[in-house]
């Protein structure tokens, strides 16, 4: 059985800029694209447009099947929109007083392994060492180098609402720090970052002076290393019981982070792909 644990990019969320072709439209532009192909030299690109403004090398409905080309769609938004995955790259420059690595250079075994939930509901709106290390004998999960562990909140429950970004819980460097000794590489939340809210990080800083307050877990990344995965959703539908845990990050050259499609597969005999499912 496999579990989606992405959330779906949506065209109308903030920060995302949205174009689509449908297939009528689809003739209209194919038109315009056979005006220079791969391969065109310069003297094909000065005739072939030459032709198309004359009209001899253009594209009409009934030129194509039922008058329709292919559909395509153009997205702009950040590498951090949706589920996603942070490199070290991201944090900073450096990390661990080496270059720090981008989603290139990240070895693909590290996103696919057993993987292990642990359900920090509970502990508000922070994570500590302490609640990592009850977390994980209440799950009886055994973890360790290869393992991805991720932090069920079940904030995702609010996506789409103000609440999604102004009441997740963060995730501080200890927590982080108890995984990475016990070997750990990669982690996620299902919060739309490891650090909470921004506007509680920002406001405490002005009101305290304490520049720590600032993005922490994502500070730590330049100290140590491991990679987040953020936004992830519905860890509350993964069976009991082991898995198998899945996020490829697009290759995306010189990229901090990169979209990805998380997926956890469990291991039951005769089970097979279960229904999409939305939070």
């Amino acid at each position: 059985m496999y579990v989606d644990l992405s959330i779906p990019v949506s065209r109308r969320a903030p920060g995302v800029e949205f174009e689509q072709w449908l297939h009528r439209d689809g003739i209209r532009h194919l038109s315009r694209r056979i005006r220079a192909l791969p391969g065109d030299s310069r003297r094909d690109r000065l005739v072939n447009h030459w032709r198309w403004l004359t009209g001899r090398r253009r594209l009409r409905p009934h030129d194509l099947p039922d008058g329709c080309f292919l559909s395509n769609e153009f997205y702009r938004m950040s590498v951090h929109q949706g589920t996603h995955v942070d490199a070290p790259f991201h944090y900073g420059p450096e990390c661990e007083g080496r270059p720090a690595k981008k989603v290139m250079d990240l070895p693909l075994e590290w996103f696919r392994g057993p993987g292990a939930v642990l359900d920090v509901r509970a502990c508000g709106n922070k994570v500590t060492a302490a609640d990592v290390k009850e977390a994980l004998a209440g799950s009886g999960a055994r973890v360790g180098p290869g393992t991805v562990v991720l932090f069920r909140t079940d904030s995702d429950l609010r996506l789409g609402t103000p609440e999604y970004y102004t009441r997740s819980t963060a995730i501080t460097p200890g927590a982080v720090d108890h995984l990475l000794d016990l070997g750990v590489k990669v982690l996620g939340t299902d919060c739309w970052s490891f650090d909470g809210p921004a506007r509680d990080m920002v406001e405490r800083y002005y009101s305290s002076g304490d520049r720590d307050v600032l993005w922490p877990a994502h500070m730590h990344g330049r100290r140590r290393e491991f990679v987040q995965i953020e936004g992830l959703a519905r860890l509350r539908e993964i069976p009991e019981g082991p898995f198998t845990f899945t996020a490829f990050p697009v290759a995306l050259a010189d990229a901090g982070a990169a979209w990805c499609r998380a997926v956890a597969e469990t291991g039951r005999a005769g089970d097979g792909p279960g229904p999409e499912r939305r939070p």
